[in-house]
C-alpha cells in the first residue's frame, strides 16, 4: 500500500506532500481542481514518460516521490533480482530536471523506467472509466477464474515448467540450426580432412624434402667439386695434406726451443688431424652420391603437394597444416555430438510436454469447476450496481498448443439487457457498463489476491441513487481487503471513506496552484453536504451528509 506522497514543482501543485491511511481513500473536488494532476505523479512513479512542460517553475526541477509498504507482497527476490535494498517500506523517486531529462529512483538506487513500471505493476492498479481494456485480455478472463479455482500454486508450477520447455525448444532449434550449417559443411570438409589424412604430413618433413631434393637435383656439380677439393687435400707432394705433414716435420725441429714453437706444433697436429676427418667424410659421401632420377621426381612431387597444401589452406607451415587436420578431425566428431545432443533434448521436451499436459489438463478442470461459482458471483454484484438484466458467460475450449496460462482458450460472452443475445465482451457493452463490470471483478479478487492498492477514477461516473449507493458499498467491502483510493463525485461513495482528501485550487495574484486537504468529520460532512446540493449547501444537505456518513 501507498503510505506517503510527495510532489513538489509538478503543474499546477507546489509543495504537496499526503499521508495515506488503510482502507477506503476518497478524494473529491470541482472539475478542474487539479485530481487528474495528482493522478498524473502517481503515474509518473508507475514510470509513464515525462513532459518537461509538466514543470510548475520550468527553472526548478521537479520530485515526485511515494512511499510504499511492501511487506506483504513478497517482494523480496524481485529486488534481489535487480540488484537493488529491499526495505518494507521502500521510496520510489521520479526527478525532472529542467534539461529536459528524467531520473527514476529505487531506495536511492538509480533505475531505468521500464524497471521502474515493473514494479509500479506490484504497487499501483489505475482505473478509470476509460481504461478496463484488461476485461477485454483473455488471460486476464483466465486469472479470474484461477482466483476462484485457489489453484495459484498450480499456476506457478506450470508457468515455471512451461519456461523450461521453451528454454528447451529454444536450444533445440540452435541446435538444429548449428546441426544444419555444419552438414552442409561436412562433405567438404570430410574431403579435406580425408586429404591432409593421405598426405600424412610430419613436422619439420618439408625441410629435409627440400634438402634431399636440392642435393639429387645438383648432383653432378656436388661430385665434381667434391672430387676436386679431396685432389687438393690428398694429392701426393703438393696436396694440402702432404705440405701440412712436411710443416709439422719442420716445427717439430724447433718444438724444443720454447713453449710457443711446441703450441704452434699442437695446433698444426689439431688441423692435420680435422682435415683428415673432413677428407675421408668428404670422400665417403663423394662414394655414396648417385643420381636417381626416379627418387628426384618423387621428391618433386612431395614437395608439390605440401606447397599446394599450404596454398590451399592460407597457412605457411606443415604444423599448421596437422592443427588444421585434427581441427577438422574435431568438427566431424563435434556433428556426431550435436545428433546425439539433438535426440536426447527431444526425449527431454517429449518428457516435460507429457508433465505440462498432465498440469494443463489438471488446470482446466478446475477452471470448469470455478465458472458456475464465478459467474453467479459476478451477477449478483452486477444486480447491486443496477445491471440487474445482464448475463454472462465464461467458454473455455482447448488450445493444440501450450501457452503461458495452460491449453485453454477463453471467451467471456455478455448481455447487458434482457432478452439480447450473448456477445463477445467487447461488442457487448458500453463504457459505464464496463467500469461497474470492473468493479464487480475487482471486488470478486480482492479477497482472493494480493492485488496492489487500486485507484479508481470516476468509475462510478453515470449512476445514482440506490446504485450509487451500492457501488460505495462494494468499496467499502473491498477495502477490508485491499488499499482503496477512489475519486469520485457521489456523495454516497464519498461518505464510505476511512479518509477523505479535498483538492481544490487556490488563487494568489500572480498564479494559481493546487492544494489537497484532508477533510475532519465537520470537513467531510460540508464537502458531503456539497456534492449533494451544489456550492449554495442547505441544512437538508447537511442533515442528509451527516445521515450518510452516520449510515457507512
Amino acid at each position: 500500500m501507498i503510505t506517503r506522497l510527495s510532489v513538489k514543482n509538478f503543474a499546477i501543485i507546489d509543495d504537496l506532500n499526503l499521508e495515506f491511511n488503510k482502507g477506503l481513500t476518497i478524494i473529491t473536488g470541482e472539475t478542474g481542481a487539479g485530481k487528474s494532476i495528482l493522478l498524473g505523479a502517481l503515474k509518473l512513479i508507475l514510470g509513464e514518460r515525462a513532459d518537461l512542460q509538466q514543470l510548475n517553475d520550468s527553472s526548478k526541477k521537479c520530485i515526485i516521490e511515494a512511499h510504499f509498504d511492501v511487506s506483504k507482497l513478497n517482494l523480496n527476490s524481485f529486488f534481489e533480482e535487480f540488484e537493488l535494498d529491499y526495505e518494507d517500506e521502500s521510496i520510489f523517486r521520479r526527478e525532472l530536471l529542467p534539461s529536459g531529462k528524467s531520473r527514476a529512483f529505487i531506495n536511492d538506487t538509480p533505475v531505468t523506467l521500464s524497471r521502474l513500471k515493473t514494479f509500479g505493476d506490484f504497487l499501483i492498479d489505475i482505473h478509470s472509466q476509460f481504461n478496463t481494456q484488461d476485461l477485454l485480455d483473455n488471460n486476464y478472463q483466465l486469472q479470474i477464474l484461477d482466483a476462484y479455482s485457489s489453484q495459484l500454486d498450480e499456476i506457478k508450477a506450470y508457468q515455471k515448467l512451461y519456461n523450461i520447455w521453451n528454454k528447451q525448444k529454444s536450444e533445440l532449434k540452435s541446435l538444429k540450426e548449428k546441426f544444419s550449417q555444419k552438414e552442409k559443411e561436412a562433405d567438404y570438409k570430410q574431403f579435406l580432412l580425408e586429404e591432409l589424412m593421405h598426405a600424412n604430413l610430419k613436422s619439420g618433413e618439408l625441410d629435409e624434402l627440400e634438402k634431399e631434393f636440392s642435393e639429387l637435383e645438383n648432383i653432378e656439380e656436388i661430385q665434381l667439386n667434391l672430387s676436386e677439393i679431396i685432389n687438393k687435400l690428398d694429392s701426393p707432394e703438393i696436396g694440402i695434406l702432404s705440405q701440412l705433414n712436411e710443416s709439422i716435420g719442420q716445427l717439430s725441429k724447433i718444438s724444443g726451443f720454447g713453449k710457443e714453437f711446441e703450441d704452434f706444433q699442437n695446433r698444426m697436429n689439431s688441423v692435420q688431424i680435422e682435415l683428415n676427418d673432413l677428407k675421408n667424410e668428404m670422400s665417403y659421401k663423394l662414394d655414396t652420391l648417385e643420381a636417381n632420377p626416379e627418387k628426384l621426381n618423387e621428391l618433386n612431387e612431395r614437395i608439390n603437394l605440401i606447397h599446394d597444401l599450404l596454398t590451399k589452406h592460407k597457412v605457411n607451415t606443415i604444423d599448421e597444416l596437422i592443427e588444421i587436420k585434427e581441427q577438422l578431425g574435431e568438427d566431424e566428431f563435434d556433428l556426431h555430438q550435436l545428433k546425439d545432443k539433438i535426440e536426447g533434448l527431444n526425449q527431454q521436451i517429449e518428457e516435460t510436454e507429457k508433465d505440462l499436459e498432465k498440469f494443463a489438463q489438471k488446470i482446466s478442470a478446475q477452471r470448469k469447476k470455478s465458472i458456475p461459482i464465478v459467474e453467479k458471483e459476478l451477477l449478483d454484484s452486477l444486480s447491486k450496481l443496477g445491471m440487474e438484466n445482464s448475463s454472462l458467460k465464461f467458454e473455455l475450449k482447448p488450445r493444440k498448443e501450450f501457452s503461458p496460462n495452460g491449453k485453454d482458450e477463453i471467451e467471456f460472452l455478455f448481455s447487458a439487457n434482457k432478452g439480447m443475445k450473448l456477445q463477445p465482451l467487447g461488442k457487448a457493452i458500453s463504457g459505464g457498463e464496463r467500469s461497474r463490470l470492473m468493479l464487480a471483478v475487482k471486488k470478486s479478487l480482492a479477497g482472493k489476491l494480493e492485488l496492489p492498492t487500486l485507484v479508481l477514477d470516476e468509475i462510478d461516473t453515470g449512476v445514482s441513487g440506490k446504485v450509487a449507493n451500492e457501488v460505495g458499498n462494494m468499496m467499502k467491502e473491498m477495502s477490508k481487503n485491499i488499499q482503496l483510493i477512489s475519486i469520485t463525485h457521489l456523495p454516497q461513495v464519498a461518505a464510505k471513506a476511512n479518509q477523505h482528501f479535498r483538492v481544490q485550487k487556490k488563487t494568489s495574484s500572480d498564479k494559481t496552484l493546487t492544494e489537497v486537504i484532508e477533510l475532519s468529520e465537520e470537513q467531510r460532512i460540508r464537502e458531503i453536504a456539497e456534492l449533494i446540493s451544489g456550492s449554495d449547501i442547505t441544512e437538508t444537505a447537511l442533515s442528509q451528509a451527516e445521515e450518510l456518513i452516520k449510515n457507512q
